[in-house]
């Protein structure tokens, strides 16, 4: 696995903040061409879009934010905020960046969060226009998301506790466990996924930002439906290794939603640090079939797996 390009300190020397009530939200912009908004997943932050963001800048205005409680989004309340809380964050801040109309590029609770913004798009609520959205590995579908142990553990009642008083080296252990066998983070490299996924909010943030998964299940008539019913053009990215979201869920994606889908052999819970190249050139075909084709008919890569 390639280090990333930006240190996570560097990276957030390079942002900018945005107030939106009792939060100071960080997010990075910059680039030229359309807009793409990438949200990233949990427990980490928008460094994750590190390994690619070089590669894109010359062919968007990325604007990548790190969402509530996440990263360097200072929750100074030490607020729950929910998936409902994240679509409105984002609304304000695409009128703050006058964005009108925005191409996305999500992970596992941004892929949730871009489900909610597709709902308000299809009721004709949402204040700017989702162009496209490509997906990567998440509980999209929520009966196929196997989530870990320690998931479980923090989203019930003994969450706060146990975000407080594990250990950083079981935290990490299962961190790493969802990435590819043959791409699987360790050492001092794992270890500079810590910060990024502590952030400023402490190690407390684990337990509030993990309460998505109770409302996927709350929220899955909508937010599947959301899928169902959305015009805009939409692809699946799935690293098939991954425990929580791989192959099961790429299927069910499939037979389900009809939803276009990659399949990645031998990567894990996170494309974009496990095979970034694959993901630059996958991000790119799908922009081109959607200018020149009006929708997704790409043709196989060398590193990827198409189900036809």
């Amino acid at each position: 696995m390639k280090q990333p390009p930006i240190t996570l300190e560097r990276w957030g020397q390079c942002g900018k903040y945005f107030e939106w009530q009792d939060h100071h939200v960080y997010y990075q912009r910059g680039g030229h061409g359309e807009i793409l908004l990438m949200l990233h997943g949990f427990p980490t932050c928008s460094w994750d879009w590190a390994w690619i963001s070089r590669d894109l800048v010359q062919d968007f205005h990325m604007i990548v934010p790190d969402l509530l409680d996440y990263g360097r989004s200072l929750n100074s309340l030490k607020k729950t905020c929910s998936i409902m809380d994240q679509a409105d964050m984002l609304e304000a801040l695409m009128a703050h960046r006058e964005a009108k109309e925005v191409h996305i590029l999500a992970h596992d609770v941004g892929d949730t969060v871009t489900q909610e913004l597709l709902a308000r798009q299809n009721e004709g609520k949402l204040s700017f226009r989702i162009k496209s959205a490509l997906f990567l590995n998440g509980g999209m579908l929520p009966h196929m998301h196997r989530p870990r142990t320690v998931q479980t553990l923090l989203a019930g009642k003994a969450g706060p506790l146990i975000a407080r008083s594990a250990s950083k080296k079981k935290f990490l252990t299962g961190f790493a466990e969802v990435f590819g066998k043959d791409t699987r983070p360790s050492g001092a490299f794992l270890e500079e996924f810590w910060p990024a996924m502590v952030g400023v909010n402490g190690r407390g943030a684990f337990a509030r930002r993990i309460r998505y998964m109770n409302e996927r299940l709350q929220h899955a008539d909508r937010w599947v439906g959301a899928l169902r019913q959305t015009a805009a053009p939409m692809m699946l990215i799935n690293g098939v290794e991954d425990p929580v979201s791989g192959a099961h869920a790429a299927d069910a994606m499939e037979r389900e939603i009809g939803m276009k889908v990659v399949r990645l052999p031998g990567i894990g819970h996170y494309p974009q640090i496990e095979a970034p190249e694959t993901i630059v050139e996958l991000v790119h075909q799908f922009q081109d079939c959607i200018v020149k084709n009006g929708y997704v008919q790409p043709s196989p890569l060398r590193h990827a797996a198409w189900n036809e």
